[in-house]
Parts: C-alpha cells; structure tokens; sequence
C-alpha cells in the first residue's frame, strides 16, 4: 500500500499547477481532486459498458453516461490551464457526477435503481475538494436537491420510469455497481486516511521541533541570564580586582625610588620588569572590566559638548610620538571645519586612540592617516574618523571576527605584538552606546582603515526602571550614609591640629594599602599627609583641618567621589581649597575639570604625583 501510495504521489505532484502548492491544506485538496478524476472513470465505466452490451435500445442515455464519465479525465487538464478556477471546477466536477448518477438511475430502475447508491459519494468528494466552510455546504446541498427535485420532477411528467433493462436481470450490474462504488470509497478514504496519517507525523514533528525550540530558548535564556550574572560580577568587583594591582605599582614605585637612591643596579632592573608587567596586567583588567560593565548595562554616558577641531589636534599632538615610535609618518587630513558635536570626550578620545594605537603597532616604516569629516546620512548629520595605515593588513576570514573578545587578526599577531584582543570589541561598543559603530576594511599585506562613525549629537539612553529590590537598596544606601555623616570624625588624630600650620594633604580613599603609600610618597615631599577610609566624614575632617590640597578617589563603595567634590566646593569653609580626583579609570568623566581642580589615574608614580602638587600647591601658595 505504501508503494502504490508513494506512486500516486509522484503522478499527482507532477499533475499539480505550482501555485497551487505554496497552501498546504489546498495542495492536499487538490491532490484529491487530481486523485479522484484520475481513477474514478476506470470504476464507472465497468457499468457503462455492461449498460451498453446488455440495453437492447442504448441510444443515446448510455452514450450520454459514457460521455459524462469520461469527461472526468479532462478536469486534471483543465486544472492545469486554469489553476485560479480550481472551486469552479470542483463544483462542477459535482455536478457532472450527480448528472451520470440521476441520468442513469433514471432510466435503469428509477428510485430502485441500484446506481442511486452512488449519491453517497457526492458530499464525500465534494468535501474532499472543497473542505467543509458553509459556502460549500451550501453548494453541495443545493446541488443534491435541485438534482433530486428535478429527478422527481420528470416522473411526475412522464407518470413513470422508463424499463429499459428489467429489474430482475439488473443482479448482475447491482453487483458491479456496489463493487465499484465500494472500491472507489475504499480507494479514496485510504488514501486520505493515509494523508491524516502523513499529516499526524508532521505534526508530531513539528511538536517535537517546537520542544527542541523550547529547549533551546531555555539555554539561550539561562546562557544569557550566566553572562549577565558574569559581567554583573566583573563590573560589582571592578574596584576590588583593580585595588591590589594598584597596590603592587605603587609599592614597586617606593622600592624603585629607594633602589635608585642607593644606586642598586640589579634591582632597579628587577623592580622595572615588575612594574611593566603589573602595568600590562592592569590595563587587561580594564579593558576585561570595561567591556563586563557595558554588556551588564552600567556603563554611563556623559555628553558634553565637543570641539571637533580642537579635539582632532589634540588626537594629532598625542599620536604623533605614538607613530614615530616604529618609524611610522603620522598625517591629519580634515575635510573642512568640523564644528561642535554633542557626545562623550572620554569614550570618543577612547576608541580613537585605540585605533591609532593599533594602527601604529602593526605597521613599521609606514604612513599612518587619521581623516575627519563630516557626512548626513539619513537626514542625520555624522562625524567620520577614519584611521588608515599601510601595515600588515588583515585577511577577509580574519575582518568577519575581529570584533570579538579575544579576538586577533591571526594567532601569530600575539606571538610578535601581543596585546589581548579586547580593544577592538571595546573601541566598538563605545562607539555603539553613543548611537555609532566602527566599520574595518583591509587587505593582507597593504594595510587597514578602520573608521569611527558617530551621530553628531548622541542621545542619552533610557534609564532602566527600578525594582522593588533596587529601591529598596537605594534606601539602605542613603540610610547608611546619613549614619556616617552622623558619626564623629575619628580619622583625626590628637595631633591634627598642630598640622595646621604645614601644607597637609587630605588622602581619602577606601583602599588601606593605597594610603599608606601616599602616606610614604606625600612624606618624602615634606608634606603632611591626613588619611581616611571613611568618604561620609572627609567635611568635617577637611573643615578641622583645612588642608592645603584635598586627594579623593572616585570609585568608593558608599559614596561616590564625585558627590564628594560638590559637598566641598558647596561648602563656603572648603569650596576654595584644591580637589584632584584619583581613579583607576581613565579620565572617568569627561566633566572633571568643571567637578574638581584636577585628576590623576592609578596607579600613581612620584611623577605623577610631584607634577600635580607642583600646579595645585604652588597655585595654593600664590
């Protein structure tokens, strides 16, 4: 059965017009219908030829039967010319078998006939064809009435059926045509049982895709849900992971110092390695930290608004050193006036650098151009920085995934150049956060050209809502920072104020160890250093002691730094006094030198250091 099954297919699909596949429950119906037409004459004509051998008279109602069978075969045909007429033809296909059904009981044995049977297929193949909706309901209906009336109809005129062939010798067509009639219902609900089967299987396997699916979707959430717990984790631990490293640099930069002093070769080469490699590891930390906060949403944007010109020219002052450190010429080609731009310095000056930073490691004896231009796109007007350079290129494989995590153009780039593979993919999402994006274009052995596109005025995004768990934290917070600001100050020592007198420093940050090493370095200085864990009492330790220079770090679990500047620059007694920030991050917001006099980065050198006390003690003397 499944053989004859997979045959009849095979002459029923090349027999189907092609727009009528693109529906699956009409291509069924169809296929049916071609079905039907295709075997239904060979089991009528049986009784036709009986009718014709054994009717003394057969002109012309048997001719007229044949004729009505075998028309049956041309409605696959005419289905094929005619594919947007297929319910037309379904309804007359109807109609035609009702006529072969009446014509014929009419003149074989009237309402005894034994063709009359055949009625019961007509509402099987008319639902077949035309499914079970009410408007071919009302078709078939009609169609079985008015031919029955009008059966009755033409008794009642003639008061009588015509005996053309006795009742009693018609046994032997009663049997073919309870064979045939039987054959073709069995036939035809085979094959349809065989379809609902077929159909069954499908949709057994589309509930099992839709389970698969289902499955999927819960990796694909519980992934997601793993990453967002992961880059929470990173950019919460931010401040702890970076702490100790700072800690290792600054130490090291003590030990160096007194190495230098006593004039102890070895060491100094010794504690140099170990710098640069805590160096190293500290930006792999920021770059790893600074992407976990923006895939974990807590990176913020803080536009402002920037001179394009000027900033390029300050891109071309730092770069240009950058470039000749392997040889490279350095060229600024810009496209007119750029004017003033709404976006985030930090982040744009960021992602620039990065590039020229790249740009300048892998190309050696070479020409490295930084173009800028303005553009509309869409109604948009856009900044363009494109960084071109002609060094070592990047294959079409490579370009698909360079903006990866991890990511290197080729295994071997790390080999010789090092580097982690994050700058690109953080460089990207920079630019992604402030409406943009980075596009590359290389070829291997000719050079790269990788361009920043941004709109010239970036739009903040929106703030999430907040949980009932976040207000709820938000409360504690302010609860215990009011509980701080409460508490009597107890970093002041006994001693405190006959340091009045000397040029003291106020050092808060939350960080021990980093205290006592600018308790070491403000000492050699020969200043007097007053040092507090605690951000919630540095006003009124600053008002007791009145320091000459304030150092406030800006990353601290309870009090922001930066809300630290505004209470003391809001405070008649402190607003004259010196703040410089101190962060891990670069240059963390781009409006530092509205909030505060100055900033330094960690780790902090003696450099570094003597530098900023030099501008803001001096400027404190005067």
């Amino acid at each position: 059965m499944k053989s004859l099954t997979r045959l009849i297919d095979r002459w029923t699909e090349a027999l189907t017009p092609e727009r009528l596949r693109n529906d699956i429950t009409a291509y069924k119906r169809v296929r049916m219908f071609i079905l039907s037409h295709l075997f239904g004459p060979f089991l009528g004509h049986p009784i036709t030829i009986y009718l014709f051998l054994n009717d003394p008279n057969p002109w012309p109602h048997v001719h007229i039967l044949g004729v009505s069978i075998t028309l049956f075969w041309f409605f696959p045909i005419a289905l094929h010319f005619f594919p947007r007429r297929y319910e037309l033809l379904a309804i007359t296909s109807v109609a035609n078998l009702n006529f072969a059904i009446l014509i014929t009981s009419y003149h074989f044995g009237g309402v005894s006939s034994p063709f009359l049977m055949w009625f019961l297929v007509v509402p099987l193949l008319a639902f077949f064809y035309l499914g079970s909706g009410v408007r071919t309901s009302v078709a078939i209906f009609s169609q079985i009435v008015i031919g029955l009336g009008a059966f009755y109809a033409v008794y009642l005129m003639n008061k009588s059926f015509p005996m053309h062939i006795p009742l009693s010798e018609m046994v032997d067509v009663t049997m073919i045509s309870m064979l045939c009639a039987s054959l073709y219902i069995f036939f035809m609900a085979s094959y349809y049982a065989s379809v609902v089967d077929s159909q069954s299987e499908l949709v057994k396997e589309i509930a099992r895709h839709q389970e698969t699916m289902d499955d999927l979707k819960t990796a694909k959430e519980e992934a997601e849900r793993a990453n967002g717990a992961k880059s929470e984790f990173l950019a919460k631990m931010s401040h702890e992971l970076r702490t100790p490293l700072n800690a290792v640099l600054g130490y090291s930069e003590i030990l160096l110092e007194d190495a230098e002093l006593d004039g102890n070769g070895e060491q100094i080469a010794d504690l140099q390695k170990i710098s640069a490699a805590g160096k190293h590891l500290l930006a792999m930390v920021n770059d790893i930290l600074d992407i976990s906060k923006i895939e974990a949403g807590k990176t913020e944007l803080y536009l402002e608004d920037i001179d394009l010109d000027q900033l390029v020219e300050e891109i071309e002052v730092t770069a240009r050193p950058l470039a000749a450190k392997n040889t490279n010429v350095f060229e600024v080609i810009k496209h007119g006036e750029l004017g003033t731009a709404h976006l985030d310095l930090t982040k744009l000056r960021q992602a620039t650098f990065n590039l020229l930073s790249n740009a300048a490691k892998f190309c050696q004896n070479g020409k490295i151009t930084l173009e800028a231009r303005k553009a509309e796109r869409d109604g948009v007007q856009m900044i363009d920085l494109s960084v071109r350079d002609t060094g070592v290129g990047i294959s079409e494989e490579a370009l698909a995934s360079l903006f990866q995590n991890f990511t290197q153009a080729h295994a071997s780039i790390n080999a010789k150049f090092g580097g982690t593979g994050l700058g690109l993919s953080l460089s990207k999402n920079l630019c992604r956060l402030m409406g943009g994006d980075i596009t590359a274009e290389s070829v291997l052995g000719e050079g790269s050209t990788f361009t920043i596109t941004l709109p010239m005025r970036a739009q903040m995004p929106d703030a999430p809502e907040m949980s009932e768990a976040q207000v709820d934290d938000a409360l504690r917070e302010a609860a215990t920072e009011l509980r701080h600001l409460n508490e009597a100050d107890k970093a002041l020592s006994s001693g405190a104020e006959g340091t009045r007198t000397k040029r003291t420093v106020l050092v808060v940050d939350d960080d021990p160890e980093y205290l006592e090493i600018m308790d070491r370095m403000l000492r050699k200085e020969g200043l007097s250093p007053i040092l507090s864990t605690d951000p919630a009492s540095a006003l009124h330790l600053a008002r007791a002691v009145r320091p000459a220079l304030m150092l406030f770090d800006v990353l601290m679990p309870e009090v922001d730094g930066w809300q630290l500047v505004r209470t003391m620059k809001n405070d008649p007694i402190t607003a004259n006094v010196p703040v410089v920030m101190v962060s891990i991050m670069d240059d963390p917001k781009s409006n530092a030198p509205q909030l505060a006099d100055g900033f330094m980065s960690k780790p902090v050198d003696s450099a570094k250091l003597r530098k900023t006390l030099d501008a803001h003690l001096a400027k404190d003397a005067a």
